[in-house]
């Protein structure tokens, strides 16, 4: 089970509303003015989490810097919520829809109350571990953020100075659809525009339309490949990426500011290029919402560390509101054993799989073996014989 669940978040695109801010007001508030909490989070799959008290129930958010302001859930049910009408929003891998607007009722963050915090209203698409999403919009109301995963703990403050003793690789953000964006170099001579998102895990994924442009440029873009298939892994608050070549990448080096991660693989997707929550394996990150810019201050001090990240083998992804593979290499197990990209997972074990929801509650175990009923993308079925 668990190495499903984590194939199926490697992939994952955390869901993120990029709503039009000025449609709504987003005039939340805090209890408090100059304050500095200390607030005990976790780390999830990748997920920044932590505890908030709604109407005197402790329930669990996330938070999303991806993400322009808050997100819930429509049939969570977890927390009730006054919905305000409709907006145009788009999602992590480039969906648009109109989606519903609703204010959260007030809550507890550590010794922060907020209030009339507004949040979109998206259908869940794949298992989370959290009852709703804070944005980045915190930041965007005059705050300042420093994450600490070796310590578990996020401080928060509105003061502007608290950080400025903090030594590390800072750069400078710009605000793109209310979310972050900041210039790093993924190749010698070669700069991308990328999103810090914390709602996404990996360390770095790229724009697969700015790695064509990238490799257009530099034959040394290209000799970084080391495999193309066609695929599909993100997912997005409004459903899966559409099918496109996925290029597998072993970097040489990744640069922010001056300090250079080596060794780093990663892959293409559909949806903006991002640094991930893996990048808080090496150091802690600040971000001054006053300043504009984002520190990253290395654990071992050094200018450099190797990453070394293994890829993975098959990610699944929702369509038609099934399992499906969205992306398989040639050669893995899966592979070998007759799975092929676009096939839909109907059951397991003879249990039937309603849902992409369905697919991620099975209780898989590692080291067993089962047998899985799908449909090919031609519409013929087929049993596969698959070991966890």
């Amino acid at each position: 089970m668990k190495k499903i669940v984590l194939l199926v978040l490697f992939a994952l695109c955390i869901g993120r509303s990029w709503a039009q801010m000025h449609a709504y007001s987003t005039n939340f508030t805090f209890s408090e003015t100059n304050f500095v909490d200390t607030i005990p989070i976790e780390l999830v799959n990748g997920q920044i989490l932590f505890n908030a008290e709604v109407g005197g129930v402790i329930r669990k958010f996330c938070f999303d810097t991806g993400s322009s302001q808050g997100t819930i859930f429509a049939q969570n049910g977890a927390i009730l919520y006054k919905e305000l009408g409709n907006v145009l929003s788009r999602d992590g891998v480039g969906h648009q829809d109109t989606t519903k607007v609703a204010m959260l009722p007030n809550f507890r963050l550590g010794h922060l109350e907020v209030s009339g915090y507004v949040a979109s209203v998206f259908k869940q698409q794949v298992r989370q571990n959290y009852d709703a999403i804070i944005g980045f919009d915190i930041i965007n109301k005059g705050l300042c953020c420093k994450i600490d995963t070796r310590r578990n703990i996020m401080i928060l403050t509105d003061r502007r100075d608290v950080f400025d003793r903090e030594i590390g690789y800072s750069i400078g953000y710009k605000l793109r659809w209310w979310v972050p964006y900041i210039l790093v170099s993924p190749f010698k001579r070669h700069w991308d525009e990328v999103l810090f998102d914390t709602g996404s895990r990996q360390l770095f994924t790229m724009n697969k339309q700015s790695f064509d442009k990238h490799v257009y440029k530099s034959k040394q873009v290209n000799a970084q490949v080391e495999q193309r298939v066609k695929g599909h892994v993100s997912i997005g608050s409004m459903g899966a990426e559409r099918p496109d070549e996925v290029a597998f990448l072993k970097m040489e080096r990744l640069r922010w500011d001056n300090f250079v991660f080596t060794n780093v693989r990663a892959i293409t997707t559909q949806g903006a290029s991002r640094i991930g929550t893996d990048i808080l394996k090496y150091g802690t990150i600040t971000i001054d919402g006053y300043r504009r810019k984002i520190t990253f201050i290395p654990h071992d001090g050094r200018d450099s560390t190797e990453v070394n990240n293994k890829t993975y083998s098959i990610a699944y992804v929702p369509y038609q509101g099934k399992p499906t593979v969205g992306l398989i290499l040639p050669g893995c197990d899966e592979y070998k054993a007759g799975l092929r990209q676009g096939d839909m997972l109907l059951e397991v074990d003879g249990q039937p799989l309603k849902s992409f929801l369905d697919f991620q509650h099975f209780p898989f175990v590692i080291g067993r073996t089962y047998k899985l009923l799908v449909r090919t993308k031609e519409g013929k079925n087929k049993m596969v014989m698959i070991t966890r």
